[in-house]
């Protein structure tokens, strides 16, 4: 039979907790604790504490004044000098890569913060021309098919036509102090006493700074050594097999005698295809560039001088 002991005086009851008692300080204390958190001010000042934290993090990310080297970085450096002259950089030239790169960073970095950047003319026109490489040339046109290509060339014929060609001689006539009617006069004394069976005779003329006879020049070409004249045009449209003139050129007066002539025709599909592919393709990448652009413009809102949108 078991007894229960008695408890003496003084003594802990064995059922009773251990833990000991929450004293009136710290009951206080979790009260203001509790009432502290319930201001609006408290949050606030945690919440600007967190923002101060994150800007501090922010700062130390994107300090201007803060160069990172990283080994990224100096791998494009080694690989551009490599793509340039054939080799990776020594130890020593890759050392001097970097400071080149330090020392621009450094004054890019100071220009901008000087705003140096702005109203500039020529970064303006830098930051265009990178921005439409971004834009251009995106994907590359399909491989156009063969008839494409026979219905390309017929929407473009024109493109695609051979120009006329002329061969011919000249004689020339100096526009000298007697002015524009001596040299006209001297030039058709000379028309009157040429033979028919007589092509060439510059000798009968003064000395030309260039050549006195041409075969199978195209118009363009022509142009460009006697200028958009009566001469270029008289070239393709005075009589062939006797000489005709005075015309006029950027030089003088001229008499011409045009040997022979071809007519400007429609070259065979077959002997332009690499012309009307490249052009095709040309025409397609156009497109696409001009559609990226648009995507891009459609962000955009112009509003002009006089209040109205519109670009």
């Amino acid at each position: 039979m078991i007894e229960a002991q008695a408890k003496r005086p003084g003594q802990a009851d064995p059922g009773a907790s251990t833990a000991p008692l929450a004293s009136p300080a710290m009951g206080r204390g979790r009260r203001l604790l509790r009432r502290l958190m319930s201001e609006p001010l408290t949050h606030f000042a945690i919440l600007g504490a967190a923002l101060f934290l994150c800007g501090r993090l922010y700062e130390a990310q994107t300090n201007v004044y803060r160069i990172e080297v990283t080994p990224a970085h100096v791998a494009q450096l080694s690989r551009k000098y490599a793509l340039q002259f054939g080799r990776p950089p020594d130890p020593a030239t890759l050392r001097s890569l970097i400071g080149e790169d330090i020392h621009d960073e450094i004054l890019f970095r100071q220009g901008r913060l000087l705003k140096l950047d702005q109203d500039d003319e020529i970064v303006r026109r830098r930051v265009v021309q990178k921005e439409q490489f971004l834009l251009q040339n995106l994907a590359a046109p399909p491989e156009p098919t063969d008839a494409q290509l026979a219905s390309y060339y017929t929407a473009h014929a024109a493109r695609y036509a051979a120009a006329p060609r002329a061969t011919f001689s000249h004689i020339y006539f100096e526009v000298g102090p007697g002015g524009d009617q001596a040299a006209q006069a001297r030039a058709r004394a000379v028309l009157a006493k040429l033979e028919p069976g007589v092509t060439r005779a510059p000798e009968l003329g003064d000395p030309f700074p260039d050549l006195y006879d041409f075969s199978a020049f195209e118009p363009e070409q022509v142009a460009r050594l006697f200028g958009h004249t009566p001469f270029s045009d008289a070239v393709y449209a005075a009589p062939i097999g006797r000489w005709s003139g005075p015309y006029r050129s950027a030089y003088g007066w001229h008499l011409i005698y045009v040997d022979a002539r071809e007519t400007a025709r429609q070259a065979p599909l077959a002997d332009v295809r690499d012309r009307v592919r490249a052009d095709l393709l040309q025409d397609a990448q156009d497109r696409a560039n001009a559609a990226a652009f648009d995507k891009v413009a459609r962000r955009f809102t112009v509003v002009r001088a006089d209040g109205k949108a519109g670009r």
